[in-house]
């Protein structure tokens, strides 16, 4: 290259691209799957039980949104109490491994692509299984200090608590994805209706988990006892077990949450089928591995119980 005098200036300088952000490293390459820990999983334990615990507020706020057209959750809000905002705070507090198959299903699309990315990380099912068991008991509670087992029996008792959540859930979900962060009427009326769905698909499927000796879990727990109607002891726990995930899982979670997701579309003024493939997915599968422990745990009850009642009665005639 045929070299020019010095003129005294330098030539200008070439523009140089701005560099690359740089993270820390945290033991992950860039695209490899982080691997999970014992003290990963058990804080990822941790977080679940503080997820649920929070929804309990949550749902109490969204009931007295729905009488105050969400002006009970805006106060709350006004003197620094946000729940919305605790639960996403909480996801961040997941380990690497479980923000990452957490990821993976929210990125699938659809009924098969969320079943699949569901079970390819099983550990979403428990985590969203673990969410909503202190929602469950409270539910039960309420069914329990309100009478309602008494007077409607177990499984609608369970069934009510359950809806009653569920209606301010839903209350929640909505108002803190509205600008002005309260509900119109009709979307107060939605949010109420959609527990009162939610309950009838709970006692349709509590009524039908009865008739068949298994184990539902709304209503073992309105009742406060692991046990289930019919001879279960004369069946294996592993065919209650896949009962109740029928039970569970077909007849309630699955029509309970597309009812859910098409009132919240619909309050939010979204087309109303919008996310029911997803949200069919993982009701479906959540609920079935919910019934499966359900139908398990109410066999077991019962044959101890029978057990009980057997060694009663062998007292009672060696006496």
């Amino acid at each position: 290259m045929a070299l020019k005098p010095f003129t005294g200036e330098l030539d200008p300088a070439t523009p140089v691209e701005s560099p690359v952000a740089l993270k820390p490293f945290d033991g992950t390459l860039d695209g490899e799957t982080p691997k999970r820990t014992i003290g990963g999983t058990i804080g990822d334990l941790g977080v679940t039980a503080l997820k649920g615990a929070v929804a309990l507020p949550q749902a109490a706020a969204g009931l007295a949104s729905i009488a105050t057209g969400g002006l009970a959750g805006k106060g709350l809000e006004s003197i620094g109490v946000r729940f919305d905002d605790a639960q996403k705070f909480l996801d961040t507090q997941y380990s690497d491994a479980q923000q990452a198959a957490q990821k993976r299903v929210q990125d699938a699309d659809g009924f098969v692509g969320t079943a699949k990315a569901m079970l390819q990380n099983p550990s979403t099912i428990a985590t969203a299984a673990g969410e909503s068991i202190p929602s469950m008991f409270a539910g039960g509670a309420l069914a329990r200090g309100l009478g309602l087992a008494a007077r409607f029996g177990p499984a609608a008792a369970g069934a009510i608590g359950e809806g009653i959540m569920g209606a301010g859930s839903a209350a929640e979900q909505v108002r803190t994805q509205t600008a002005d962060r309260e509900l119109t009427a009709g979307q107060a009326g939605l949010a109420a209706l959609s527990g009162v769905g939610t309950a009838a698909f709970g006692a349709l499927g509590g009524k039908v988990a009865q008739r068949m000796g298994i184990g539902d879990v709304d209503t073992m727990i309105a009742q406060g006892a692991a046990k289930t109607a019919g001879q279960l002891a004369q069946r294996s726990t592993i065919a209650q077990m896949a009962r109740g995930a029928l039970s569970e899982g077909v007849l309630e979670e699955l029509p309970q949450s597309l009812q859910e997701q098409a009132l919240q579309n619909v309050a939010l003024g979204k087309p109303w089928d919008e996310g029911l493939g997803k949200a069919a997915a993982q009701s479906l599968i959540v609920g079935g591995a919910m019934g499966a422990a359900g139908g398990g745990i109410g066999c077991i009850g019962n044959r101890r119980e029978l057990a009980q009642e057997q060694a009663a009665i062998d007292r009672a005639r060696a006496a």
